[in-house]
């Protein structure tokens, strides 16, 4: 009797057991159609012409690179899907291949962010994985001097979900379903994107749109020669053939500005370096100032423009890491220097001071906020020693840390700026408001990474959750403009413009594109398209599109999306008529209204 209970209850056991390895069987990881993952894959047609999606934008992948089919086997290079892989996963680092041509059958792949490293021969079914065999359904093969793997087995050594589509590799993190009708209905269309042979433009031959003036594009072409290069202003009207626009000297835009319809830039003049101001109404230039010592092959101009009606210009001298920089204040015709540092952040007058912050990384960064008095040339410091001010500091997940330079605002009484005390890197960077003379200082929000003062309302990104966030100038009435972490933000008439990440997205730099009008506290959702970049102005509304849709959109007052241009950009001048643009495969330059 006891001998039969114990049988029982092992058959009961066991039956649980296999119940349970049925289960684990039965359980499949969730398929997912191409739309909703095709931002976080990477897609190489199998008739390879350098152009991949990556991460959902159309990229260019230099190199020589061929895919391969044997015996009913697609066969991949290795060097180029690893590569893929890195910049698919940019937060799990890259892989770096090594070959020594001197051992043309071992190939290495190091990633040492996952510290991960793997060993393949060619013709060897066996990989190691720091030092652990694995069985490769497949071995690699090397097929004219170059080594490559089946799709399978470059799954296995990546980590990879890798998927076959009508000719499209497709490389991912998720188990694409490929019979979905989503999968199918954007399939042919990023087929039609990859397949263009086209080269890009060559560089040399870039044309760089600097305004739009009546019927007029004005644009800077490049020479180059074996000593150097020369730059020129030409101007095309409609259709007609290109005219170079005479200037005096040897004219350099590398650093220029348009201000009231007039272009800023560098002209030397018998060796001496000069700021001349060209007219666009009469097409005349004419000479501002002289630049004194200064010369622009060893800087450059940081910024330059009107506060009050003076002109002020930042002039960088050196490279980034040991160079300077001097702010000048022109009168009667010369330039006076105001103030130096190691690199001006931002600056701004008011009465009879000038404010402004640096940054010196190779210095004590903090009680960096200035103002100088402009009739004696006295010069103090404001706000806390202890504080940098003007600059966001980021700390990533890494351990790294970033800094950028932020903006400073003034009206009749304060100066708001970030701000953080330098000596204690959990504090974050929030926006301060400091009295003009420098004695009060007031945290007047939560962490924010950028911050714009428009209207007395200080509008804040929020370093937790990026979202966009509205307070009074005592930091009090905080609202929600927008729960979504934005991209890019743009004030103009009265609304906010922005772009939003979409969260399933793995490509956070593409978002949808609002506006939020201020007055009727009312957020409208102008487009539903990937959104690279967008230009709000006079014109309207216009953006750069990515994935397979990519193109330039125009969206009209009904909210109307229409793609003015099926093609990839590359450069974009918004002005008061219209779009200036150039295109990434094409010569020439454009204009659509």
């Amino acid at each position: 009797m006891k001998i039969l209970k114990i049988f029982k209850a092992l058959m009961f056991v066991l039956a649980l057991l296999a119940a349970g390895q049925c289960a684990a069987l039965a359980v499949e990881i969730p398929k997912k159609p191409l739309d909703r993952v095709f931002y976080q894959t990477v897609i190489v047609p199998f008739d390879y012409h350098d152009k991949v999606f990556l991460n959902g934008e159309k990229t260019d992948v230099f190199g020589d690179y061929k895919l391969y089919e044997r015996n009913g086997r697609v066969l991949v290079p290795i060097r180029m899907m690893s590569y893929l892989a890195g910049a698919l996963d940019q937060d799990k680092g890259y892989w770096q291949v090594n070959w020594d041509e001197k051992n043309p059958h071992d190939v290495i792949l190091t990633n040492y962010h996952q510290q991960k490293t793997i060993k393949l021969q060619v013709n060897n079914t066996t990989m190691f994985v720091n030092n652990e065999p694995v069985a490769l359904d497949v071995p690699p093969q090397n097929i004219e001097g170059r080594v490559v793997l089946p799709l399978r087995s470059i799954s296995e050594a990546l980590d990879k979900e890798v998927a076959w589509l009508d000719k499209l590799v497709i490389l991912s993190n998720d188990v694409i379903d490929l019979h979905s009708p989503q999968t199918l209905a954007i399939k042919d269309k990023i087929k039609e994107k990859l397949a263009d042979v086209r080269k890009e433009a060559d560089y040399e031959n870039r044309l760089w749109p600097v305004a739009k003036f009546d019927h007029h594009i004005y644009y800077i072409k490049t020479t180059y020669s074996e000593t150097g290069y020369i730059e020129e202003l030409y101007r095309k009207t409609d259709n007609g053939p290109e005219v170079k626009i005479d200037l005096p000297g040897k004219e350099n835009f590398s650093h220029h500005k348009i201000i009231d319809n007039e272009l800023y830039y560098i002209s030397q003049v018998n060796g001496k370096s000069e700021l001349h101001i060209f007219s666009f109404a009469d097409e005349k230039s004419r000479k501002l100032c002289d630049l004194g010592n200064w010369n622009p092959e060893d800087g450059w101009i940081s910024d330059m423009g009107y506060l009050n009606n003076e002109f002020y210009v930042i002039l960088h001298s050196g490279d980034l890491t040991m160079g300077w920089e001097n702010l000048y204040k022109l009168e009667n015709g010369e330039l006076k220097e105001i103030a130096d540092g190691k690199s001006f952040t931002h600056f701004d007058v008011a009465g009879d001071y000038l404010y402004f912050t640096v940054f010196h990384p190779m210095a004590n960064w903090a009680n960096n906020l200035f103002r100088i008095n402009l009739i004696t040339g006295e010069k103090e410091n404001l706000g806390d020693p202890e504080f940098t001010y003007g600059i966001l500091r980021k700390a990533h997940d890494d351990g790294s840390v970033s800094y950028s330079g932020e903006s400073l605002y003034l009206d009749e009484e304060n100066i708001y700026t970030l701000g953080h005390k330098e000596s204690d890197p959990l504090d974050q960077s929030s926006v301060y408001k400091i009295s003009r003379d420098g004695t009060v200082q007031e945290k007047i929000t939560p962490p924010a990474q950028r911050f714009w003062l428009v209207n007395k309302k200080v509008y804040y990104e929020d370093s937790t959750t990026g979202c966009l966030v509205q307070t009074d100038l005592e930091g009090n009435n905080r609202k929600t403009i927008t729960d979504k972490r934005v991209i890019d933000v743009k004030f103009f008439n009265g609304n906010i413009y922005y772009t939003a990440a979409k969260e399933d997205r793995g490509n956070l730099r593409l978002g949808e594109l609002y506006k939020y009008n201020i007055a009727e506290d009312r957020e409208i959702k102008l487009s539903d398209k990937p959104v690279h970049d967008f230009y709000v102005g006079k014109a309207g509304v216009y953006y750069n599109g990515a994935g397979y849709e990519l193109g330039l959109y125009k969206i009209n007052a009904q909210g109307k999306n229409t793609c003015l241009v099926e093609d990839s950009l590359y450069t974009t001048l918004l002005t008061d008529s219209g779009i200036v643009y150039t295109l990434r495969y094409e010569d020439g330059i454009y204009f659509l209204q």
